[in-house]
């Protein structure tokens, strides 16, 4: 009897796990570029003009186990305890899908970059709305606030480096992820404002990045069509 019981919930387990991946694989958007090949670059290079640091980013969207541990994130989100627990799970996730979107488009693979990219933004702002729940249900937000405006800073910059080498078909996704983050930083310096925080950059720094973005911007209207 015991043992009927778990051969039927082993069965049950890799059911719901197969239909997880397919609604994770039909749900998601694709995308198809063109990218010039170049076994010379190095996918390891680090950006550390923000002083935060992105997780490892683990097994990456091209891995067959990918589906199983998309579905298992938001297995986590769903059960989280509270808006507050939300909001960290959400940003862990959002850090490490912008990192795999960097070694993605970095070593050629800029369609499931830009798809991880995107998510990532998305996750990055599902945080701040989970962070803002949190704070009417009453928690104390401010220390979080902080980390979630570095992140968002952290992720500009990223997504700003893979930009000047990804596809020219890449970049109208890409400069859109960069704008979420940025309304990001925005919100979240509002927040830090009302709260009497400091701001997290120096003016200058803010202008830099928004320069860099305005010339992946230019290089794109510019670039001759084939």
């Amino acid at each position: 009897m015991l043992r009927r019981t778990a051969i039927i919930l082993a069965t049950l387990v890799f059911a719901v796990s197969v239909l997880g991946t397919s609604i994770l694989r039909t749900a998601s958007p694709r995308y198809a570029f063109s990218v010039e090949e170049n076994p010379d670059q190095d996918i390891l290079i680090e950006v550390s003009k923000m002083d935060y640091y992105l997780p490892y980013p683990g097994i990456l969207p091209d891995h067959f186990l990918w589906p199983l541990k998309a579905f298992r994130d938001k297995v986590r989100v769903l059960v989280a305890r509270d808006s507050a627990k939300k909001a960290e799970l959400l940003l862990l996730f959002a850090d490490k899908r912008v990192g795999m979107a960097r070694e993605l488009i970095k070593g050629g693979k800029a369609e499931l970059g830009v798809l991880t990219a995107e998510k990532a933004e998305k996750y990055l702002e599902e945080a701040f709305e989970e962070t803002e729940k949190a704070k009417t249900a009453g928690k104390d937000t401010g220390e979080f606030l902080e980390k979630l405006g570095k992140a968002s800073l952290k992720h500009r910059e990223v997504l700003e480096s893979v930009g000047q080498i990804a596809p020219e078909e890449a970049q109208p996704v890409i400069i859109k992820a960069i704008g979420v983050s940025k309304t990001v930083y925005e919100k979240v310096a509002q927040r830090l404002i009302e709260e009497g925080r400091p701001l997290l950059i120096p003016m200058d720094m803010d202008k830099e990045m928004d320069g860099e973005e305005e010339a992946m911007k230019d290089d794109d209207i510019s670039s001759p069509t084939p």
